[in-house]
């Protein structure tokens, strides 16, 4: 049996490596042509003059912050640092620099994708049926729900198991087998949410996710606040050691196009540009395209460059003090993560990143469910059983094989982001006249004779 997970392990990476190598000139050509054409035409022509009105936008965008504030900022760099690691890259650190030449690209798709979702008042499942095809739109659905549901809420729970066995270690010098990890963590972390999701005051939960969000996001700043300062001596050393990685790669032939590879993957896994969650939140919202663009492109931005900042950092410090391992199996590269924070900022610093996990990976499931209603027609019953079963499922791949999980993961970004990013050219090219503002020339005329 376990030969057989092996070899499906096995075949799922090299697919997904495969996959991507071929995926990323597409999206970057493609999101390329989309941003330039939007930003710099398409935009002035279809959306008015940008009203930002922020207590319109709160509520649905912080449900998407919920999915985007999660542990994928912490593991998605560690599996990336590993992957180049493992191709013989000693420098991994370089990974920081691939992921923020790649944010260049994807983060104004961030813009991109909200500001036509509100210019043509679509849903990401809907503009891709119009623009793109029904098959399309029905592959996107699934692809994002199991994204969401069963991928990424399958890693949240190896961060819970993580930081749990750092947690028992600590205190008690206890050391559950897998078995026992899956009983008495996963178990009733999925038992909580099902309570959650069963409890019908929505309007309630949204307000208390809200606060959990800002919670999560104060207490992972503080923390770092506390890292840096104790380890500011470093802080050449990992500029060094990322510069060394990006000009040296293993080869030119492989370093450059994995480390881009590893890079963009993390920032749409960590940020979701192009993926159509924060369009999708921003459809229900009162804002102007460009107003809910703009909060896109922004949130995005943010929450890339501290989660690239942050993540690279204390894993490139544990690496360099011999810490962190890359040979340690699955979840244990996530605990000798969390054994570095433990050594520089020791219980107290831990107190706060145990908080952060917690609660960033329960927003995180919950965002989740959200995605998940908010895509699927409404059916109560259906839809939390459909979610309950992918989390289940998850949580089993999460804890037992999270080298599987996150291959999954990757493949499955590679779908959601393909085919949304295809609907939104097809608009481009053929469909944003359409939605063209039939008084823009007059108006534009009439301002210039009055001044």
């Amino acid at each position: 049996m376990k030969f057989i997970i092996l070899e499906i392990e096995t075949f799922i990476r090299s697919a997904s490596n495969i996959l991507w190598m071929v995926f990323i000139p597409f999206l970057i050509l493609v999101g390329i042509y989309v941003s330039v054409h939007v930003i710099f035409n398409i935009r002035k022509y279809t959306t008015q003059e940008m009203k930002l009105n922020v207590k319109y936008v709160i509520p649905q965008a912080s449900v998407t912050l919920g999915a985007m504030v999660g542990t994928g900022t912490i593991i998605g760099f560690l599996g990336a640092f590993s992957r180049l690691s493992g191709i013989g890259q000693i420098y991994v650190e370089s990974v920081a620099i691939w992921a923020l030449i790649g944010s260049i690209i994807l983060v104004p798709i961030s813009y991109c994708e909200t500001l036509i979702a509100k210019v043509v008042n679509l849903s990401p499942k809907d503009y891709i049926e119009k623009f793109f095809s029904k098959g399309a739109s029905k592959l996107y659905v699934v692809s994002l729900i199991l994204l969401y549901v069963f991928s990424i809420g399958g890693v949240q729970f190896t961060a819970i198991d993580g930081i749990m066995i750092t947690a028992m270690d600590r205190i008690a010098n206890i050391e559950l087998s897998v078995y026992e990890r899956y009983l008495y963590i996963a178990i009733p972390v999925i038992l909580l949410v099902i309570a959650i999701i069963y409890n019908k005051k929505e309007k309630v939960f949204i307000k208390s996710m809200i606060g959990m969000i800002l919670v999560a996001m104060f207490v992972y700043i503080v923390f770092f606040g506390m890292f840096i300062s104790k380890t500011n001596h470093y802080i050449p050393i990992f500029i060094d050691r990322m510069i060394i990685g990006f000009k040296n790669p293993t080869s030119l032939l492989f370093g450059i196009p994995l480390g881009l590879v590893f890079g963009m993957q993390r920032v749409i896994q960590i940020a979701e540009p192009g993926l159509g969650t924060l369009a999708m939140a921003a459809i229900k919202t009162d804002s102007s395209p460009r107003a809910a663009g703009f909060i896109s492109l922004i949130l995005t931005a943010t929450l890339v460059v501290v989660s690239i900042i942050v993540t690279s950092y204390v894993a490139s410090y544990g690496m360099y003090e011999g810490i962190i391992s890359f040979s340690a199996k699955g979840v244990y590269k996530l605990v000798s993560y969390f054994n570095t924070v433990i050594m520089v900022t020791g219980n107290f610093g831990f107190i706060i990143f145990f908080i952060f996990i917690v609660l960033s990976s329960l927003t995180t499931l919950l965002g989740g469910y959200f995605v998940l209603n908010n895509i699927l027609e409404e059916n109560k019953h259906r839809n939390n059983s459909i979610y309950i079963v992918l989390l289940a499922m998850g949580s089993l791949i999460g804890i037992f094989n999270f080298d599987m999980i996150f291959n999954i993961l990757d493949i499955l970004l590679l779908i959601s982001i393909g085919l949304n990013i295809s609907a939104l050219a097809m608009f481009v090219e053929f469909e944003w006249s359409k939605y063209r503002i039939k008084d823009y020339t007059y108006k534009k005329s009439s301002n210039k004779r009055a001044s």
